[in-house]
């Protein structure tokens, strides 16, 4: 039900799924900016296609709600369902003659405070992400996670120390953001932060009380106390950056689910990681397999040893993408 061809699209019809190489119809699973380019047409659900022109204009859009039907051609229908991701983030489900067909993106089928849970469906081909697809990769429960980082920022002010919270700036910040403000901290937002919370705040997700970053807040002889500009959510690039070196002594926390990896706050150059992730990990992934009960299985952005792995367990299952060398010798 899909090809490669330079990139994946959907078998029998022009619709790509999420390419970075501008295309004449192409379906964006999320906003992420791995996943845009400026197609003639994307279809996606509203907030992912205004997200998108946030981050790099659209030029057409098909806007789709969750389980809305559109028809691609005689024979095929698409719709989207929650991917559980990010905000809007959706997998694509389409039918052709009398067969099905399941595309995730990126996607965690755990709860979270700030996006709509996953609601994978049964397809007799899956194509899904598999980013944590190695055994190692299990992540405590959100809520272990959650109070962790309430400790540690709130020792840190105790301390009168300035906490630093890092995460990608649409989905991870987030959530970091509401797990903050839910605690009772105040939380101020950098820049690129702050955009995408205000598009969250505009589709009715609300993540609380939290102000703009404003240098003279922090700094000088106007700056306010530690408890008033509470906690700062930034993204992850600004780690080993000037930025951080401003506050002087601080206390930098990264979310992010590399941090099952050892020494993982040395590699980023922070103080804490914690595993918070919008991908699910390698429990969920094979949760994902039982929910929608698939004939084949593809695997795409992740460890290929994910797609033996299967194998293994007596599924049909093989990477998405075709290995050049094998190629060679077909």
């Amino acid at each position: 039900m899909f090809k490669w061809q330079d990139d994946l699209s959907l078998e029998h019809s022009n619709l790509y799924l999420d390419s970075r190489t501008p295309r004449e119809l192409c379906f964006v699973s999320h906003a992420h900016a791995d996943h845009l380019s400026l197609h003639a047409t994307a279809i996606a659900t509203a907030p992912t296609l205004a997200l998108a022109a946030l981050r790099c204009g659209v030029k057409g859009a098909r806007a789709l709600a969750f389980g809305e039907s559109f028809a691609l051609d005689e024979e095929t229908s698409i719709s989207l369902v929650s991917a559980g991701h990010v905000l809007g983030s959706a997998m694509l489900f389409a039918q052709r003659n009398s067969q099905s067909f399941l595309y995730t993106g990126d996607f965690k089928l755990r709860a979270s405070l700030t996006v709509e849970k996953a609601k994978p469906v049964p397809a007799d081909v899956l194509l899904m992400e598999c980013t944590y697809g190695l055994p190692m990769f299990r992540f405590p429960s959100w809520q272990t996670v959650a109070d962790e980082l309430c400790s540690l920022v709130r020792a840190g002010m105790a301390a009168g120390i300035q906490p630093i919270v890092m995460g990608y700036s649409l989905g991870k910040a987030q959530e970091i953001t509401r797990i903050l403000t839910d605690a009772g901290f105040n939380v101020t937002a950098h820049g690129a932060v702050y955009k995408m919370s205000r598009a969250y705040d505009a589709f009715g997700t609300q993540l609380g009380s939290y102000r703009r970053y404003v240098p003279g807040d922090f700094h000088g002889p106007h700056a306010l106390s530690i408890e008033e500009r509470g906690v700062l959510v930034a993204p992850p690039q600004v780690a080993r950056s000037a930025f951080v070196e401003r506050f002087g002594k601080s206390v930098t926390i990264m979310m992010t689910g590399w941090s099952v990896l050892k020494n993982a706050r040395f590699r980023y150059g922070v103080d804490h990681c914690l595993p918070l992730s919008d991908h699910a990990d390698y429990d969920e992934l094979l949760s994902l397999i039982e929910q929608v009960s698939p004939k084949k299985i593809f695997t795409h952005h992740g460890y290929p040893e994910f797609a033996d792995d299967l194998q293994r367990r007596g599924l049909d299952a093989r990477p998405a993408r075709p290995d050049k060398q094998l190629s060679l010798f077909d």
